[in-house]
């Protein structure tokens, strides 16, 4: 926080100085470092795409972008904080699908209005989920699971997630609720936590964002059987999705847009806008991203507009049919 002192003669200067003042700010923009928020906590797959986007955003913009991670409440916490920051560009970040669609339906009240809070910056990325199962657990695939978890009794079932509202935890409720499973639900601070107790044996399966999980799939720790998304995904092209493995209109893709709070100068955030998709056309970005288990969209606010518009309803479908709710 700057504090400033004002003096009678400049109370004496009139209207125009916060006029010349603010046109000031936006001619040598940015002039100091910046902050990106993340709503999860280090190590998750937000935060380490986050990272990857905050050095090259640095880079463009001269300054150093600082990421600050504000967990809490699935991400709610920290979408919050950009929506209250000050409008001025030093401040923006990242949400996900939860906060800016699902929780919509999910929570009785949120402290932000996902349509009207925020200055939107761009879509940025996509990611899947994938069902992974401890490899000495005997399903190859999602129709054995079933057939598992259905003899193993109600309730004897448990997996992992990042934690309540997570697209993790309302997709494999959705999961369940649509193949008549009753399964327990273990929500983690993160998840690169439950991963480790899938590994360990102690939660018997995740559903759970791919680059999270990427690295314990190619060690041969776990094993992935399904994937979320409507097509096969780049890197997993051996896994099946869950439509063909037998589960109907099953598409739960993740996704995430930059945001910054309502207000911000217009000249501030296209300048915002213009250095993200200059980086997202990048094809060094884009593989390392690929690498990562993500694929970049980077494109501007009306596209991210758009698909929150598209997701809401979706969501709300998803979030009844899941049966979650938190008050």
């Amino acid at each position: 926080m700057i504090t400033r002192r004002t003096t009678l003669a400049a109370l004496g200067a009139g209207l125009a100085a916060p006029a010349f003042r603010s046109a000031s700010a936006q001619d040598g923009f940015p002039n100091r470092p910046l902050t990106m928020i993340v709503p999860f906590p280090p190590g998750g797959s937000t935060d380490v795409l986050a990272r990857v986007i905050a050095e090259r955003l640095g880079a463009a913009l001269g300054q150093s972008v600082i990421v600050e991670n504000r967990p809490g409440a699935a991400g709610n916490v920290g979408v919050n904080a950009i929506a209250r920051s000050q409008p001025d560009g030093y401040t923006f970040g990242v949400s996900t699908i939860g906060p800016l669609s699902a929780h919509v339906a999910l929570y009785r009240t949120l402290p932000f209005n996902p349509q009207t809070d925020f200055t939107y910056l761009a879509d940025i990325y996509e990611i899947p989920n994938v069902f992974v199962v401890n490899p000495q657990n005997p399903a190859k695939n999602i129709q054995e699971f079933i057939a598992w978890a259905k003899q193993r009794g109600a309730g004897k079932v448990s997996y992992g997630t990042p934690g309540i509202g997570t697209t993790g935890h309302l997709g494999t409720e959705y999961f369940a609720r649509r193949t008549g499973l009753e399964l327990l639900h273990v929500p983690y601070r993160t998840g690169a936590v439950a991963v480790q107790d899938l590994i360990a044996g102690r939660i018997d399966f995740m559903f759970d964002n791919l680059p999270t999980i990427l690295g314990q799939i190619q060690g041969n720790q776990i094993r992935p059987i399904a994937v979320s998304t409507a097509k096969r995904w780049p890197g997993l092209s051996d896994v099946a999705t869950m439509m063909e493995s037998g589960i109907p209109d099953f598409d739960v893709t993740s996704w995430s847009g930059m945001l910054a709070p309502k207000g911000i100068p217009e000249a501030i955030a296209k300048r915002l806008t213009a250095e993200l998709i200059k980086i997202g056309e990048d094809p060094a970005f884009r593989a390392r991203f690929e690498q990562m288990g993500a694929v970049s969209t980077m494109k501007g606010p009306d596209v991210l507009r758009a698909r929150v518009e598209r997701e809401l309803p979706r969501w709300a479908e998803v979030v009844k049919a899941s049966g979650a709710r938190v008050d």
